[in-house]
């Protein structure tokens, strides 16, 4: 209880002197890295560095409330399809480059200010912040163009394809994040259904 109140950032006045005060810095550092390290792992997806499901709805949740003011945000949901073929044909370490390499489509394809998350397995969301100038066909075909110059590489063993579903986030009476998921996820399946 001392030491989750601080005791060992406690420094006495007439006992201070600079090595005291040189390790009390350099403990109180090195506890506040690893603490930010651990908050990022329980955050961050290992294996392909996007946020992790928890991650990426906590984030989510933050930016709709900005969303709430400005509004204008899409909110996307994409299945990778056929992991599971994938994974029986070529064995899961391959199936673990294929989730990465379609992390790294949904980066080329996204911006920075959007939040990319994998939900787990072969689920991944997008919550596009100030979409304005942005449809679902657009996101679409961005997403598609990034897909056909990944599969059109020499070296690509099996092509990759998303199923995807894409909901508009209303600025008035907008939903919760697990309404919106809940939504997008609907149209997803509906795509996939048409392949």
């Amino acid at each position: 209880e001392s030491l989750q109140r601080g005791a060992q950032d406690f420094l006495t006045k007439g006992c201070l002197d600079s090595s005291a005060l040189k390790r009390s810095l350099r403990y109180g550092i090195e506890r506040h890295r690893l603490q930010k390290n651990l908050q990022n792992m329980s955050l961050l997806d290992d294996l392909t560095g996007l946020h992790n499901r928890r991650g990426f709805l906590t984030l989510a949740e933050q930016h709709l409330r900005l969303i709430r003011r400005k509004g204008a945000a899409l909110f996307v949901y994409l299945d990778l399809d056929n992991l599971k073929s994938i994974n029986d044909t070529f064995g899961h370490p391959e199936g673990n480059r294929a989730l990465t390499e379609a992390a790294n489509i949904l980066r080329a394809c996204f911006r920075r200010s959007d939040i990319l998350g994998r939900l787990g397995g072969d689920e991944f969301a997008v919550l596009m912040i100030d979409a304005r100038r942005d449809t679902a066909m657009q996101v679409r075909r961005r997403l598609q163009q990034q897909v056909e110059f990944r599969n059109g590489a020499a070296d690509c063993r099996y092509p990759l394809s998303f199923s995807v579903g894409i909901a508009e986030v209303p600025a008035a009476g907008q939903p919760e994040v697990e309404d919106l998921l809940s939504l997008a996820d609907t149209q997803m399946y509906v795509q996939k259904r048409h392949k």
